[in-house]
């Protein structure tokens, strides 16, 4: 895949740091699923609605936020804008696709981006009065779990050096057992308890999951050097745990001693990290850029 230049689209209303990075995230897993489409119906046509079904709750919308950190990490720490870090970007898109449909099996949820939820959609697919839900929260399951593999699969293939793909997907092991026990936590109430709980399940749940973790795939692919790698946790390690109280406040979840103020000071402190930091300028607006898309509005 030819590589393209990073630069701000003109007239668009999503913000520039993500926009350069989505369409390009969402071509490739178009291509991808296709692909995959294929290989499930050969095994049996009805194993395609599977790969449909992922089609759907991806096409429904999402910020791609993570596969944007992804990006914006390897591009700050020297790495190309090219075919391999957008293939690598949409794996965290499809992993992240595999938290949502298994999110909204644990909260019963019917409805995500404006359509139904998978388990809502299917549980009408049966000519059962009343629907089964049962039937619906079974195929959600299988449908996420197909997500989480075809990460993987996306992620192993996208075509880096060996070395750095080994760090990478050391990296992509470690982050997926830290959004299970930070899910488990939440599950379990800790998040709730007081501030020091919510921050330390903020770390698990959303920050590494959100931000740290794809900022650091990205920047192992890169082969980024130690220097790099510090400047980019010193900035991901707030901003994350920000993107995770955030979303507790907007829940009206938070534990107590959580605020706004709370919020934007993380921000505060993830921007000012960036400054000085040995890595691409224009990567690094582009990182402030996402780091402001965190910040609660003026209340």
């Amino acid at each position: 895949m030819a590589t393209h230049p990073i630069r701000d689209p003109a007239s668009t209303r999503v913000p520039w740091a993500i926009a350069v990075v989505r369409e390009r995230v969402d071509a490739e897993l178009a291509a991808f699923l296709a692909e995959r489409r294929t290989e499930m119906a050969a095994l049996d046509p009805a194993a395609a609605d599977l790969i449909d079904e992922l089609e759907r709750v991806i096409s429904a919308g999402g910020k791609r936020l993570r596969p944007a950190f992804c990006v914006w990490g390897h591009v700050a720490c020297g790495g190309t804008d090219g075919g391999p870090v957008i293939r690598a970007a949409a794996a965290l898109e499809l992993l992240h696709t595999f938290a949502l449909l298994h999110d909204d099996v644990m909260d019963a949820a019917k409805e995500r981006r404006g359509v139904p939820t998978t388990q809502a959609l299917f549980a009408h697919r049966t000519k059962d009065v009343p629907p089964d839900a049962s039937f619906g929260r079974s195929v959600a399951v299988l449908v996420g779990d197909l997500g989480a593999v075809l990460a993987e699969i996306l992620l192993r293939t996208s075509g880096f050096e060996t070395e750095r793909e080994v760090v990478a997907l050391d990296r992509f092991d470690r982050m997926r057992l830290e959004m299970a026990a930070g899910q488990y936590l939440d599950l379990e109430g800790m998040a709730r308890r007081d501030a020091a709980s919510a921050q330390h399940v903020a770390d698990l749940k959303g920050g590494s999951y959100t931000v740290e973790g794809p900022l650091m795939i990205g920047a192992a692919l890169a082969g980024a050097s130690a220097e790099m790698e510090s400047a980019l946790r010193a900035f991901a390690r707030p901003a994350g745990e920000a993107f995770q109280l955030r979303d507790d406040l907007t829940d009206d979840d938070a534990a107590p001693g959580i605020t706004a103020n709370r919020v934007r000071e993380l921000i505060d402190r993830a921007i000012a990290a960036l400054d000085g930091a040995p890595l691409v300028a224009e990567a690094v607006r582009a990182l402030r850029s996402l780091a402001e898309l965190l910040r609660p509005d003026p209340s």
